[in-house]
């Protein structure tokens, strides 16, 4: 298989998971909304921490465009998430990583794509 096969499975081996992780994100926002099973949140660190992990899953989305910075931004919304959230590694750490896929897939795609683009020629 060509390196140019290569880069095309990446990139939308990138942008499946990237719908994938928001449109799970989604999901459960949307169930939440329509059958609750908590109160509002109270404190600023809830309030930050569903701004930040909306950030994370959705930024993906963005990164149809714009690669690098989306991508870049997903994952420092993902690591600002775990801590002011707290969350235990050993714990919640199966869902950090598999919210990262997207970004790291896109961060990938655009490095390989950076690498292997040839030199424009000037005269």
């Amino acid at each position: 298989m060509t390196t140019r096969w290569w880069m095309l499975f990446l990139k939308w081996m990138a942008r499946v998971a990237g719908v994938v992780v928001a449109g799970g994100f989604l999901f459960l926002v949307g169930a939440e909304i329509f059958s609750p099973h908590s109160g509002a949140p109270t404190q600023w660190r809830e309030w930050l921490g569903i701004g930040l992990i909306t950030i994370a899953c959705l930024a993906p989305l963005l990164a149809w465009k714009w690669e690098m910075e989306a991508a870049v931004l997903s994952l420092a919304a993902l690591a600002a998430w775990v801590v002011i959230v707290q969350v235990r590694l050993d714990r919640g750490g199966k869902v950090v990583a598999v919210m990262a896929v997207p970004a790291c897939l896109f961060l990938l795609d655009w490095a390989v794509k950076k690498t292997l683009q040839k030199p424009m020629q000037t005269n």
